[in-house]
């Protein structure tokens, strides 16, 4: 297995070494998958986040055309953005994410950075984008060829969903959208028999108590 590309740990030796393979590797679409995979595993290091950085910012400016590493990119730079609290950025990264569905496709992406994006704007309460957020998770997310068939996805969803309805005083849409989310958090079998834990609801203590008061 090549393993040049996938390192969670960062010094001079493994960045020569990631540079004399990257300069070896051959055509664009080669090179900027390797720099995005590369960098999405130093996003998730406690230390090397900033070089997970940089190697994506590279990825963007040195393969703008490749589509397929370079939106997925993005959004896994949003994720890194909103797990070090740095939100204004994070949803500079989505909305990116999010204009690309509008003119090609999901593929290549989750397929759940407008969701990603709406929770966002519920987290840090702009209230005045909440509007925006409703929609972009209703009207455009279906006229994007947004699909759910993942358990814990359509949790994600059902219980954003729920909660910009809720603020926006659409209480049955809300309260809906709360029995699905509640429904869906007390299935206890994984969707594919292989993978125990694929699909299953990790719901805390403090969601399910919002949402049950979203159904009263």
């Amino acid at each position: 297995m090549n393993e040049w590309y996938i390192n969670k740990d960062w010094n001079q030796e493994i960045e020569d070494n990631f540079e004399f393979k990257l300069k070896r590797a051959r055509g664009g679409y080669h090179k900027a998958q390797y720099l995005r995979i590369q960098a999405s595993h130093l996003l998730d290091t406690t230390d090397f986040g900033e070089v997970g950085v940089n190697l994506m910012k590279r990825l963007f400016n040195d393969f703008p055309t490749e589509d397929f590493s370079v939106i997925f990119g993005h959004e896994l730079l949003g994720d890194y953005y909103v797990k070090t609290n740095q939100f204004d950025s994070a949803e500079s990264e989505y909305r990116i994410v999010v204009d690309y569905y509008h003119s090609n496709t999901r593929s290549g992406t989750t397929g759940t950075a407008d969701i990603k994006l709406a929770d966002l704007i519920l987290s840090t309460n702009q209230s005045q984008k909440f509007e925006y957020a409703y929609n972009l998770i209703v009207e455009d997310f279906m006229n994007t060829d947004g699909s759910l068939d993942i358990n814990d996805i359509i949790y994600f969803y059902a219980l954003t969903r729920s909660r910009l309805a809720w603020r926006l005083g659409n209480k049955d849409d809300s309260r809906d959208f709360a029995n699905i989310a509640l429904d869906l958090s007390r299935v206890d079998v994984p969707q594919f028999p292989r993978h125990k834990t694929f699909g299953l609801v990790k719901a805390n203590v403090d969601e399910i108590s919002e949402l049950e008061q979203y159904i009263i």
